[in-house]
């Protein structure tokens, strides 16, 4: 009879610990350790004197978010491939501002941003997988764009 009743007692703090690990949530990390991968690219634009475009990306192999600046036109397109469930983000600064943040619109989309800045501005763009402390980010870009 004791027998029973210890074995019973296993099962039930067997479920109560199994209840608890259902009921807390575990850490989620907003990027796994593998490696990522970073480009950083800036160029004339074609149509607007003076302007210089710039791309910035993360890419781990699977994943990737990006950030670009068109210089014509004064765009921002951010695409998050990032399955992450937070929005990737894309840092911009201009002139002396900055930065202005702008959100996905979620992950495995296309979001397109119209911004207008005065013209002959240095700009600057980083993007990261989200606003997370834990996110992955570019550097804020290594060439410099002109609006």
């Amino acid at each position: 009879m004791a027998h029973r009743t210890w074995g019973r007692a296993a099962v039930a703090v067997a479920a109560v610990a199994s209840m608890a690990a259902i009921a807390t949530p575990a850490a989620s990390a907003d990027v796994t350790a593998q490696a990522w991968y970073f480009n950083h690219y800036a160029y004339p634009d074609d149509g607007d004197s003076g302007g210089t475009s710039i791309y910035v990306s993360a890419y781990d192999g699977t994943s990737s978010v990006s950030a670009y600046f068109a210089a014509k036109g004064e765009n921002i397109t951010l695409r998050d491939y990032h399955d992450n469930d937070r929005p990737a983000i894309a840092k911009i600064w201009v002139g002396g501002s900055g930065p202005a943040v702008f959100y996905a619109d979620g992950d495995n989309t296309d979001t397109f941003i119209n911004e207008s800045y005065d013209e002959n501005q240095t700009v600057y763009l980083q993007v990261c997988t989200s606003d997370s402390a834990n996110a992955v980010c570019t550097t804020k870009s290594k060439g410099k764009g002109r609006t």
